[in-house]
């Protein structure tokens, strides 16, 4: 996986993970995929139009709304891996739709709006904005969304 650009750093890298599927963060996948092809952070960002500062975060773990589902799909594309493999939890949720996500977990449950708020421990009110996109669920919400919801929530994300 030596490429003529790698660095001391990638080869430390390497040590650290025999393989991909050893990797547990998404920003560590991001590093593999890009040393395995022997790129740079910038060519990596001008193959996918993003801004090289944007792709330094995401290596870095800081993920920002400006990482669209458009990006990921093109970065995921490139790499040749599943989306799902490079974002976190919360943004993976933003992929799938945020509020629509929200909606068709509900109605998977077989839930009205206040049985979900109910279980979520959050107003009627938020969920139905949530749901029509009046509003974007932060990253708090949704952590405690996650709380509250229990474990089949974010797992139903992966699926």
């Amino acid at each position: 996986m030596a490429g003529p650009r790698t660095t001391v750093e990638a080869q430390a890298f390497y040590r650290m993970y025999h393989s991909y599927a050893d990797i547990p963060d998404p920003w560590d996948r991001l590093r593999w995929c890009r040393y395995g092809l022997d790129l740079l952070q910038k060519e990596v960002a001008a193959m996918v139009g993003m801004e090289e500062w944007l792709y330094q975060d995401l290596e870095s773990g800081a993920f920002h709304r400006s990482f669209t589902p458009e990006l990921a799909d093109k970065l995921a594309a490139l790499y040749g891996i599943p989306v799902e493999d490079i974002l976190d939890d919360y943004t993976l949720f933003l992929h799938r739709g945020g509020g629509d996500f929200l909606r068709r977990y509900r109605e998977a449950k077989g839930w009205n709006r206040q049985q979900l708020a109910d279980h979520a421990k959050v107003s009627r009110t938020s969920i139905r904005c949530w749901e029509s996109g009046q509003k974007t669920i932060s990253q708090k919400c949704f952590c405690h969304l996650v709380e509250n919801l229990g474990s089949d929530f974010p797992s139903m994300l992966r699926m």
